[in-house]
């Protein structure tokens, strides 16, 4: 993996990508071989330092209710720059929802509160994607980032992604093609190993797994 790369991981769901993603947090520990971060062994990083260079989007991320600007402020409370937070919400394409709220980005998220509002599984998820970006890391991990979104929604998002991906590494984890096939590198996990490594264009020439997927899936 390289800065300013979007690599995608795909294959059906036991395959082992979410297990790639916890070897990559050092949830687990590998059983055999390494991972290395810069040439390093990730278990001789400082967890800490290394922690605060990566932003996950996890399948089951939170939702929490308190206002919506506070929602995308936990991303990094390190800082609490407004229009920062504006900006994390634009490239998730969830400004405007939140603008036609009754009190905009001091809106609560709980319908327990007088005034406060609940959002849709697309609009929680879109909002959770403001958070990562807000985060601004240098490794940014989406699992299975957009599966309550529509499709519009979608190309939005992964547009504003290669926009920002300066200086970054984004690894996105998903079965749907609509998301990954514009990623610079597409990895195909079957059985816990890459079979097949390449983009949208070199793997559908191969003719393989990923060629299958996607013509079954996309038509």
């Amino acid at each position: 993996m390289k800065d300013d790369e979007a690599i995608a991981i795909v294959r059906n769901n036991g395959a082992g990508k979410t297990t790639i993603v916890k070897l990559i947090l050092r949830i687990y520990d590998p059983q055999k071989g390494e991972i290395l971060i810069n040439g390093i062994n990730i278990k001789d990083l400082d967890l800490d330092s290394y922690y605060k260079l990566v932003g996950i989007l996890s399948q089951s991320f939170n939702q929490i209710n308190i206002t919506v600007k506070d929602n995308i402020f936990i991303g990094d409370i390190s800082k609490n720059i407004d229009n920062k937070i504006q900006e994390a919400a634009k490239n998730a394409d969830i400004h405007q929802s939140i603008m036609g709220l009754p009190l905009k980005y001091d809106t609560f998220l709980s319908r327990d509160i007088k005034g406060g509002m609940q959002l849709s599984g697309g609009q929680w998820q879109k909002l959770a994607i403001a958070r990562a970006f807000f985060r601004d890391p240098k490794l940014l991990i989406l699992d299975e980032p957009t599966s309550a979104v529509d499709s519009i929604s979608e190309e939005k998002i992964f547009e504003n992604i290669r926009k920002n991906a300066e200086h970054r590494t984004t690894i996105i984890v998903s079965h749907r093609f609509a998301t990954v096939r514009k990623a610079d590198r597409i990895l195909v996990i079957d059985n816990g190993e890459i079979i097949e490594d390449g983009n949208h264009s070199r793997l559908m020439e191969d003719n393989g797994l990923y060629a299958e997927m996607y013509n079954k899936q996309v038509g």
